[in-house]
C-alpha cells in the first residue's frame, strides 16, 4: 500500500503573474464528471484571470475537484506542449512520480473507494469540499510498474466502450427528438394548431431554495445544476449530494415524483434552461437556488410529454435570455 502523496510530485508551481501571453484556464465547471475529461477551457491573459487560476498544469497530470467530491470530477490533462495550462486551485493536481502510472492513478481517482473516502471526510453544508491534504492522504494498492499499465490498458478499453455506448444514447436522443417534432410539430411555430394553454393554467412553479452553510440537522438530498449534464430523468435520488438543513422544508420546496426542475440561472449557457424529470420516490429531496421546479395539477397532463416540449431547440431559444453576466431562464415567457 501507498499514499497517493508518495507517489505523486509534492508542489505544483503557480503561474507567475508576469506572465504575458494567453492562458488555457480550466475552472471548476470545465471537466464533465460523467466522461471524465475536460470539455472546455476558457482563454484570457493573467490580468483577465480570475484569482483562483493558479496552477501550472501540464499534459498527463490528474486533476481532482475538492468540490462535492461525490460527484467525482477527476479528469487526465491532455493537451498540446504549446498550451499553457492553468487549473483552478478548486483542484488537487496529482503529478505522478516515475513509481506510478498516471492512467492507473486516473482510474483510481474514480473508483468507490476513493470516492467514498473523500465524502466521509468532507465539510461544508451547501458546498461539501476536502482538501488537497485529505486526498494526497488516500491510500492506494500500487503493484508494480508494468502490473499498473496492464490494469490501465484493460480499464482504457472499458472506457472506450462506455464512450461509444453514451453516443449510441446521445444519437438516439437526437431521433427522439425528430420523432417527437415529427409528430406534433414545432411547439413554438405549431404548425398543426393544437391548442394552446399557458403553463400556469396546468400546475404551478417555485424557485428554489437559498441554503446557508451554518445550518446543520436534518439532512436532504439536493438537486444542483451540476446533476443535470445528459440526464433527462433521475430515478435515483440516492446519487445527488446531501446538505444539512435546521428542520424539514415545506412541500413547496420538497420534490414529488414528477416534478419538473429547470436550471434557472449559470454561467454555462449550455446548462441554462436544461430540464429534467425527478422520482424521489418518499425520499426527501429539495433543489437549489439556481433551479426552478414545475409541478402539474392537472391530471390529463403528462410529464413525460411536456419533458419532450421543454427539450426542444425551439423552446429552449425562446426560453433562455441573457443577463449581464450569466444567462438566465425567462420565467416571464416559460410560465
Amino acid at each position: 500500500m501507498a499514499k497517493l502523496g508518495d507517489v505523486c510530485e509534492k508542489k505544483i508551481d503557480a503561474i507567475k503573474s508576469t506572465y504575458k501571453g494567453i492562458i488555457s484556464y480550466i475552472d471548476i465547471s470545465s471537466v464533465d464528471n460523467q466522461q471524465k475529461r475536460i470539455t472546455n477551457t476558457q482563454q484570457m491573459t493573467i490580468e483577465d484571470a480570475p484569482s483562483r487560476a493558479k496552477q501550472l498544469v501540464f499534459s498527463g497530470d490528474i486533476l481532482v475537484s475538492m468540490v462535492r467530491p461525490n460527484l467525482n470530477a477527476v479528469a487526465l490533462v491532455t493537451g498540446s506542449s504549446n498550451d499553457v495550462l492553468v487549473a483552478s486551485t478548486g483542484y488537487c493536481v496529482l503529478r505522478c512520480l516515475p513509481s506510478a502510472d498516471n492512467k492507473y492513478i486516473f482510474y483510481f481517482c474514480q473508483s468507490s473507494a476513493f470516492v467514498d473516502n473523500l465524502v466521509r471526510q468532507a465539510t461544508g453544508a451547501r458546498y461539501p469540499a476536502v482538501t488537497a491534504n485529505i486526498i494526497k492522504e488516500c491510500s492506494i494498492l500500487l503493484p508494480e510498474l508494468d502490473e499498473q499499465r496492464r490494469i490501465a490498458s484493460i480499464l482504457d478499453k472499458v472506457t472506450d466502450l462506455i464512450a461509444k455506448r453514451r453516443a449510441q444514447i446521445e444519437k438516439l436522443d437526437l431521433l427522439v427528438k425528430s420523432r417527437f417534432v415529427e409528430m406534433f410539430g414545432d411547439p413554438v411555430k405549431n404548425p398543426k394548431n393544437w391548442n394552446i394553454l399557458p403553463l400556469k393554467l396546468l400546475g404551478e412553479c417555485k424557485n428554489g431554495m437559498n441554503f446557508h452553510s451554518d445550518n446543520f440537522g436534518v439532512k436532504i438530498r439536493c438537486l444542483g445544476v451540476s446533476d443535470f449534464k445528459d440526464l433527462s430523468i433521475i430515478n435515483d435520488v440516492s446519487q445527488l449530494p446531501t446538505i444539512s438543513l435546521n428542520e424539514i422544508p415545506n412541500d413547496n420546496y420538497l420534490l414529488k415524483n414528477g416534478d419538473i426542475v429547470f436550471v434557472r440561472s449559470n454561467g454555462n449557457k449550455n446548462l441554462v434552461g436544461r430540464s429534467i424529470v425527478v422520482y424521489p420516490n418518499n425520499t426527501l429531496t429539495t433543489f437549489s437556488g439556481f433551479c426552478i421546479r414545475f409541478r402539474i395539477l392537472n391530471s390529463e397532463v403528462s410529464s413525460s410529454y411536456l419533458l419532450r416540449v421543454f427539450k426542444t431547440e425551439s423552446i429552449r431559444k425562446k426560453i433562455v435570455g441573457r443577463g449581464a453576466n450569466i444567462q438566465n431562464l425567462n420565467q416571464k415567457i416559460l410560465f
